[in-house]
This record gives structure tokens, C-alpha cells and sequence, in this order.
């Protein structure tokens, strides 16, 4: 690893493995990097649900390249990185897999070598491993392979037209385990190549689709039938292919028969932001669902500086998103966090807490419900009591959110611009003086929309009224109807919304929280399995 000085420039550049499928499969030093970096230039085979651990305000260039269709030529990309990092920012080159593995991320260093910029490489989870080891195949075995080889089966250009550059005859000879990377468009080619060179015609193999994703299929076939068993069950890139006696296993826990998990084959769409639809897929997950990602509500931070807080007692945040925001502006405003001691902090639930929490900064209440009118009401009842008590003491109530006896220090409310009335019009009813700051808008991201809205999983979750009802007016300007998805409302008021579109009552959460979330579908399923009365039904 290099030693973090400076080159010629202020900017930096890492050079980043962002795993293969499954997002969660970015190592810890990766997440870090996404967290920091002011520019981030990904590929096409890296999954977008990374994007989300990067700042609101990093800038995100798209510059995949697919068989046949490059956004941008290798050059070009070379010079991008340079030219963002000449320009001060911190950059992460995000590469699917490993960027060394079949990843020409040693071109893209030596061009920032070459160019005097500091570049770090942070190693990633190449595909070659980890898509076998999700269908269920080791690479390696002992008694099958003690060995394995890793090849690509993308074609060079020779005096005008492509050719696979493949020694088939070494290849054939391999007792090990050889995987080939980006081979589907030359699948035919590859196998004719092996069964030409002596390659047993049964020698197992497999073919991984979309490896470690919830859309993983697999095919499994004696090598001379490959090709023709890939196309009848429609196996396309991206794809791993795996040649040798190890494709012959499957230990994963369904092939044991093993019991399934409470919500295994059920498909669930999460809506909303990235930041959010991360967080609600990770209990859902782990109890077995095969999760869509339907996000398409982004985050836009506010072009203003922050209000002067010395006049505020409470500062009260409604969304994770918004302590993000917050810290981030505080950041490059160059406020310091200890400015903050003289305040105390209101949460609309343990999410938004667990949020501060990450900075080292505790809420100081968060009300019973996690909703907008229960922590209106529990901060309106706190302030009035601990008034009172100040009212009570002779001279000023010090160390508390009142100034002078008698009067009441405003409360900040830092949330989305499109937020509801409700705590505004709690505080208005019990004289608390309040102002707001929209610390962000929420915005639809028009074409992704357009994408997820098309897609029917089994039960769609909602984690907020303004993402309902986005998404029901993607389908209105759509002219379709889903007729398939139930939905699931993290809320009573989200609920109220989905309602207002959908002739069928939606399922809500007890709690305003993923994990309730995640626990009411298994509830609902567990019951329907059983031909029970569904109780999680919302009520009119």
C-alpha cells in the first residue's frame, strides 16, 4: 500500500474493487473510501446500491463498458481520473470485482503514476471465487482440485476481426478447476476450443448468472452440452463459467435440504432512497427474501448554509437522511461538532439515532411511536414541563433549553422540505415558538423510476407517504397497473397514502422501523401459510 503523501497535485485516487453482485460484498476499507471521496467513477458491473454510502454531494460518473457498447473509451477514462484529481478531489475509481483481475485497473495506475497523482488500490472480491462459492462450487476441493486457473473469454481484435486469445491446448490439460470471466458471447467458441484440444466431453461444468445477486440462476451440464442447455434456460452475461470436477457439488443449504427461511422465495421491492432501501433489504434478507431494488428517490442538500444555532434549544431531526446531510454541511461549513454541546437533540426513532450515534453524538429523546405527531407531542409535553419547573425556580433556569423565566428557547426543525404540517401545527397549538430549515429535497430520479415502476415482486415496501405516492404516479403516467404486489407501510400515515391508490388495504408495521417491517411480512406469510386471518392489515 502506498504511504498517503501527495504527489503533484492535492487530489488522490483509489482505486477500488467494489466486489461482484450482492453490495455487501464491499469490503469495510471500500465502504470507506465511497464514504469520503468527493468523485466517485464507476462501471457497469457494479451495483448501484453502493452509490448510496457515498456523500449527498458526491459527484457519480457512469463509464461502463458492456460487450459491444463502451461509454467511454480506456483512454478517457485515464484521463478523467487525472483530471479530477488535479482538480483537489478525492476520487474512487469503483471497478466491479477486483481491479486487477480482468480489470485493467494496472493502466489506470500507471496513468495516475504517470501523471504524479497518489493512488492507492483497495482490493476487491473477484467474481472468479465468489460467484461459484454463492452456487454452491468451491474452486477448490480436495480429492477434485487442488488447483485453479482463471481466464477471460473476451476476444481480441486480429487484422480486423475477433479472436478468442486462448491456449485451449494448455487449457485442456488442466486437472484443476479453470473459470473463464466475460466468455458468454464466445460460450460455443470456448467449448468446440477444450473438446478440440482433448478436453473430456463430460467433464462437469457450470454456468452462474448474476452471481450473488437475488436474480442468481445457474446451469449445470457435461461440457459437450453446454452451449445448447445455456440457451434453452436463456443463461446471458454477465456470467461466470466454471470447467472441472468441482462443478459437479452444490453445498449450499437448499441442496441439503435444509429448513428455508421464514420469507424464502418471496420476492420484495424496496422503494425509496438508496440510503433507505439499503437499510430495510438487510432484515428481509436475512430472513430470506429476494430482494428487488425499486429506490428512485434521491436526496437533493439544500444550497443554503446552515441557520445560526445559538438561538435553539432543540434541534429535531425526522430521517437518517438528514443527520447525514446535517453532519455533512457541518463539515464543510467547518463547524465544529462541539458547538453542539449547548443543545439538545430530538429523533423521530432509533434509526435516525443510531445515525448521531455514528458521529458519537446521543439523541436526548426519542418518543415511544416513531412518528412525526408522537414526537411532536413528547418534546411539546417535555418543553412545556421542564418550563414549568424553570417557572418555578427563583431567577433563570440554567442548563436547560429555557433562557429567562418565562420564556421558551425556539426549537429547530431540521428535516426534507416536502415535510408534513404535523409537528408544526403541535407546536403552534402549545405555543412552542419553532422555526424549520430545509436541510434537503426529496427528488425523483424520473428514468429509474420509469424502470422499477414496470417490475411486480410479491409485496412492494414503502418508507414514507411522499415515496407512495411517487410511486403511484409513475404508474398513473405509465398507464400501468400492478395487480400483482401487496404493498407493506413502514407507518400509519404512509399507509393512509398507499390507500388513497390501491383498492386493497396495505400491510403496516407495528413500529415505524425496517425491523418491524421485515417482522410483519414474515407474520402475515407465516399466517396466510397457515389459512389464519391476516392481523397486520391497516384499518381505514
Amino acid at each position: 500500500m502506498m504511504e498517503e503523501t501527495q504527489g503533484l497535485s492535492d487530489g488522490r485516487v483509489y482505486l477500488t474493487g467494489g466486489g461482484c453482485g450482492d453490495a455487501e460484498l464491499l469490503t469495510l476499507r471500500a465502504l470507506k473510501a465511497l464514504q469520503k471521496c468527493d468523485t466517485v467513477v464507476y462501471d457497469s458491473l457494479v451495483s448501484e446500491e453502493l452509490l448510496q454510502w457515498t456523500r449527498a454531494d458526491c459527484e457519480k460518473i457512469y463509464v461502463g463498458k458492456r460487450y459491444g457498447r463502451h461509454s467511454r473509451g480506456q483512454f478517457e477514462i485515464n484521463a478523467l481520473l487525472v483530471e479530477k484529481a488535479r482538480e483537489g478531489k478525492t476520487v474512487v475509481r469503483l471497478k466491479g470485482g477486483d481491479p486487477y483481475v480482468f480489470g485493467r485497473g494496472g493502466e489506470e495506475f500507471t496513468a495516475l503514476r504517470d501523471a504524479g497523482i497518489w493512488c492507492e488500490v483497495i482490493p476487491g472480491i473477484t467474481s472468479a471465487v465468489a460467484v461459484p462459492a454463492a452456487a454452491g462450487i468451491p474452486v477448490t476441493h480436495r480429492g477434485l482440485s487442488d488447483s485453479l486457473t482463471v481466464v477471460t473469454g473476451t476476444a481480441a481484435k486480429t487484422g480486423g476481426r475477433e479472436e478468442l486469445q486462448l491456449d485451449f491446448h494448455a487449457l485442456a490439460q488442466l486437472k484443476g478447476t479453470l473459470v473463464i470471466l466475460m466468455g458468454m458471447h464466445h460460450l460455443a467458441e470456448i467449448v468446440a476450443g477444450l473438446l478440440a484440444a482433448g478436453k473430456d466431453r463430460d467433464t462437469p461444468c457450470a454456468i452462474i448468472m448474476e452471481g450473488t445477486t437475488s436474480r442468481q440462476r445457474d446451469v449445470r451440464a457435461p461440457l459437450f452440452e453446454l452451449p445448447d442447455r445455456a440457451a434453452k434456460q436463456k443463461i446471458a452475461a454477465p456470467a461466470v463459467i466454471v470447467v472441472g470436477a468441482v462443478a459437479g457439488l452444490c453445498l449450499t443449504a437448499e441442496a441439503a435440504g435444509l429448513s428455508a427461511l421464514p420469507l424464502s422465495g418471496i420476492t420484495v421491492g424496496v422503494t425509496g432512497t438508496a440510503h433507505f432501501a439499503d437499510r430495510a433489504s438487510r432484515p428481509l434478507r436475512e430472513k430470506g427474501a429476494d430482494i428487488r431494488d425499486m429506490s428512485f428517490m434521491e436526496i437533493r442538500p439544500a444550497a443554503d448554509s446552515l441557520p445560526d444555532l445559538s438561538d435553539f434549544g432543540w434541534l429535531v431531526f425526522t430521517s437518517p437522511n438528514g443527520v447525514q446531510v446535517f453532519l455533512e454541511r457541518m463539515r464543510r461549513e467547518r463547524r465544529d461538532l462541539r458547538t453542539l454541546s449547548g443543545h439538545k437533540i430530538a429523533v423521530i426513532g432509533p434509526g435516525t439515532a443510531e445515525a448521531f450515534e455514528k458521529a458519537g453524538i446521543y439523541a436526548d429523546y426519542v418518543p415511544p411511536v416513531y412518528d412525526s405527531l408522537h414526537l411532536a407531542k413528547g418534546l411539546a409535553h417535555l418543553i412545556s414541563d421542564r418550563q414549568a419547573q424553570a417557572n418555578s425556580m427563583d431567577g433563570e433556569g440554567k442548563g436547560t433549553e429555557e433562557g429567562a423565566k418565562g420564556r421558551l428557547c425556539p426549537v429547530l426543525l431540521l428535516r426534507a422540505k416536502q415535510g408534513s404540517d404535523v409537528m408544526p401545527r403541535i407546536f403552534r397549538e402549545r405555543d412552542i415558538p419553532y422555526k424549520e430549515y430545509a436541510l434537503y429535497e426529496l427528488g425523483v430520479q424520473g428514468e429509474k423510476r420509469d424502470a422499477v415502476i414496470a417490475k411486480e415482486p410479491d409485496y412492494i415496501v414503502f418508507g414514507s407517504a411522499m415515496g407512495a405516492k411517487a410511486y403511484f404516479e409513475g404508474l398513473e403516467k405509465k398507464g400501468i397497473r400492478n395487480t400483482k404486489s401487496r404493498h407493506v407501510c413502514i407507518g400509519e400515515y404512509c399507509a393512509k397514502e398507499v390507500h388513497k391508490y390501491a383498492a386493497k388495504p396495505p400491510l403496516t408495521a407495528e413500529k415505524a422501523d425496517v425491523d418491524a417491517i421485515a417482522d410483519c411480512l414474515c407474520r402475515f406469510i407465516d399466517n396466510s401459510r397457515k389459512g389464519d386471518k391476516p392481523c397486520t392489515d391497516s384499518e381505514d
